[in-house]
């Protein structure tokens, strides 16, 4: 288990990182031990469910029931800057509130000017806070709710599997907060389905990165100008 020191690197550069040190590679290998002793959950408060009041966030799905008003009523999905774009209001940001305060704010706003005495309720649909980034190479990279209890092969169903065109199943790491530090492991595919090593669980927040030789476009302008190892120093 390697630890990270925290930092104020873009969550986005680590992935960058992360994956950079990771490719290229068809057997098992690399700087990040695979399934070491120690390697559990994460810290309480990233494990533990999303309490009622958490705080809406980006990407979080939200349901806005308007009372007797169903073209108003339906779910939602919070952009990257913490908009929702709702109809007649267009965006409104829900930064600083909860369902309810945003309820509350969604009354006084549909009240000013549209709905006389307007009853709302707002409930969050999918959490941010209960999903896992899963990228690399993976048929379909990205960010998913977890249904419940998780293991890696189940997260990697989420991601439609492993790309067979371009991916190294015996190198899967998995990235986790733990003791407010970034803490990683890998782990075999492959050993995992003959029964060889343990399906480990995955927690909301992990990010797991599945080897692959290719890495998307997106990234690949920073790769050429940051050094494989910041993963490891510096976060």
């Amino acid at each position: 288990m390697i630890s990270l020191k925290p930092g104020n690197i873009a969550r986005g550069l680590m992935l960058v990182a992360a994956m950079a040190a990771l490719a290229g590679c068809e057997t098992r290998g690399g700087k990040i031990p695979y399934d070491p002793a120690g390697f559990g959950a994460p810290d309480a408060r990233v494990a533990a469910a999303v309490p009622y009041d958490a705080p809406l966030g980006p990407l979080d799905v939200i349901r806005v029931n308007v009372f007797r008003v169903p073209e108003l009523t339906g779910e939602y999905q919070v952009d990257l800057k913490g908009n929702v774009d709702l109809p007649l209001l267009g965006q409104v940001n829900v930064r600083n509130h909860d369902a309810a305060a945003f309820a509350q704010e969604l009354e006084r706003l549909y009240g000013a000017r549209y709905l006389n005495q307007p009853d709302i309720t707002v409930r969050v649909a999918t959490s941010s806070q209960l999903n896992v980034t899963i990228e690399g190479g993976v048929n379909q990279p990205g960010i998913f709710a977890l249904p419940g209890q998780t293991t890696l092969v189940g997260a990697i169903a989420l991601a439609r599997g492993i790309n067979p065109a371009d991916s190294n199943p015996r190198r899967v790491v998995i990235f986790r907060k733990r003791e407010g530090r970034t803490v990683a492991a890998a782990f075999d595919l492959i050993s995992i389905r003959h029964g060889e090593m343990a399906d480990p669980l995955v927690y909301p927040g992990d990010t797991i990165i599945v080897d692959a030789s290719k890495i998307r476009a997106i990234y690949r302008d920073l790769v050429q100008t940051l050094p494989a190892v910041a993963v490891f120093n510096g976060l």
